[in-house]
């Protein structure tokens, strides 16, 4: 592992931990930086975690001591997204480094605590470094930071966490030692992280919104642990050549990648196979993807036949479909003449009421689609009158001048049919369903983003909840199901006589497990 250069090849004063990332230099650079907020973002096996758990005792060490009795007082919090992560991997990783038969025992009932003292020995100060672990995955959680005075905090596997607990952490740091004690030497906030998708916070702060000045956050990028190969670069006999072929591609261990040496012999190879290409871009070749957790609510959906660029037709209405709630969403779409569905635009917002949320609506209305017929379709529990207001959501958008409307049902199997029926259409030998590709936030939602969790039976079988996973990506696909749903799909579906409809109905229960009609 690495510290301060003068440090790399020593030994840390009273431990005898040796600390060498000579070898990492994207970690070297990041351990010795003072920016106040710091991230490192790398693949899995990078040497993250280590070189982060390190970093609390390297600043424990380089406190200066207390005017008053010597000792180095230093306190920090390592945060976790959940407390069964926190301690199967963060405390485990911890230990590895600063086991309790050397360090001292842990105390386990929460917060779990790690109070490390050393006494004063060979000329270097006495030391007191208590170490506190906390689960923070939800903004609410803040609160546990309020009465917490701090050195410093680690955020572990930062992707999993809201950026409202970093802001949380920005100003309890610094506050211990106490000017009595001397004040803290340094203080901060140091994050490390597998890769995420392009539309996190994170993403966000290293790659477009970049500061500048002494305060400023600092990111940065391990190399990825695989390099994709390119059909012209491939050795005449890759397999022989330390190559592995995996999701259609062929992959080769980066020169560049951090931490090889202490990893197994062919450990980012043996990890490739069987998996897809989204998860060996995150995990293996350390790049911003968005990898799917669960089942899909859309399986039928391919974003790559799907997506693309789609033209108003001014001689069809525009509808809409809307998702009522705190997190309002639209989905604005046209049912075309030959029955097919082009998504034109969506407009996703948080924390907006419906009255503010019904005037954008409008005024985006008003201003790309001026002169237009517009129809907008919402859930039938908008026809709720509001305790206060003693209006309905649909009445209160009519005031505002569209033609609001509840679809025929609320029923999630019902809606998830309506959306997965044109996907599955062919229409001129090309999908029924076309996402145009700025609307990155539904197609996200398609994609997997909206799903079904995992749920763990053993006997290596794979089971998922009955309900979707209510998250970010599950207003604008609730959006879209309604679109669809009040759009016609519903009475596609449901048209008696029609034989092709019942066919196309029959063939979709057979390949989802949803029964529209067991309502």
């Amino acid at each position: 592992m690495a510290k301060t250069k003068e440090m790399s090849s020593k030994q840390i004063p009273t431990t005898g931990i040796s600390l060498d990332f000579s070898k990492s230099p994207e970690v070297y650079k990041f351990l010795t930086s003072n920016a106040f907020v710091r991230g490192m973002m790398g693949p899995v096996g990078s040497g993250k975690s280590y070189a982060c758990a390190a970093e609390v005792f390297i600043r424990a060490i380089q406190q200066k001591p207390s005017p008053i009795d010597g000792v180095r007082y230093t306190r920090f919090v390592i945060v976790r997204n959940s407390y069964p992560e926190l301690k199967t991997t963060t405390i485990k990783t911890w230990q590895d480094l600063f086991p309790e038969n050397t360090f001292g025992p842990m105390l386990y009932t929460p917060p779990i605590t790690h109070h490390i003292r050393l006494p004063a020995r060979d000329g270097a100060a006495g030391l007191d470094c208590e170490v506190i672990f906390l689960a923070l995955d939800q903004p609410k959680d803040v609160r546990k930071l309020l009465s917490l005075e701090l050195t410093g905090a680690w955020v572990n596997e930062a992707r999993e966490l809201p950026k409202a607990v970093i802001d949380g952490l920005t100003h309890r740091v610094g506050r211990y030692p106490t000017k009595r004690d001397g004040g803290a030497s340094w203080h901060g906030i140091w994050m490390d992280t597998n890769p995420m998708d392009d539309d996190h916070w994170w993403f966000r702060m290293a790659e477009k919104e970049k500061m500048t000045g002494p305060y400023a956050w600092k990111f940065y990028k391990q190399p990825g642990g695989v390099i994709e190969v390119g059909k012209d670069d491939l050795p005449e006999n890759p397999e022989a050549n330390d190559c592995i072929f995996s999701a259609g591609k062929w992959w080769q261990l980066n020169k560049k990648a951090e931490n090889v040496a202490n990893l197994p012999a062919g450990y980012y190879q043996q990890m490739l196979l069987g998996k897809n290409l989204d998860w060996i871009r995150c995990y293996a070749e350390g790049k911003y993807t968005y990898v799917q957790e669960g089942k899909s609510v859309w399986p039928e959906y391919d974003d790559n036949l799907m997506s693309g660029e789609t033209i108003l037709d001014n001689s069809v209405p525009i509808q809409i479909g809307l998702d009522f709630g705190l997190t309002p969403a639209a989905v604005i779409g046209q049912r075309l003449p030959n029955g097919r569905w082009q998504i034109i635009d969506e407009i996703v917002t948080f924390d907006m009421g419906l009255e503010r949320f019904g005037h954008q609506l409008v005024a985006e209305i008003n201003a790309k689609y001026p002169g237009m017929q517009v129809l907008v379709w919402g859930d039938p529990a908008g026809m709720a009158r509001d305790a206060i207001y003693e209006v309905t959501a649909f009445d209160f958008l009519r005031t505002l001048g569209l033609k609001a409307q509840p679809t025929p049902s609320n029923d999630f199997k019902v809606r998830r049919e309506s959306a997965a029926a044109p996907m599955q259409r062919l229409i001129n030998g090309k999908p029924g369903l076309m996402v145009d590709s700025k609307c990155k936030l539904l197609r996200k939602s398609l994609a997997g983003g909206y799903h079904f969790k995992r749920v763990s039976v053993g006997s290596g079988q794979e089971r998922f909840r009955d309900s979707p996973n209510k998250n970010e990506h599950s207003h604008v696909g609730d959006a879209f199901g309604y679109l669809l749903l009040g759009g016609g799909e519903y009475k596609r579906m449901t048209r008696p006589g029609d034989v092709s409809s019942r066919t196309y109905v029959a063939q979709t229960v057979a390949n989802s497990d949803f029964d529209i009609f067991s309502r």
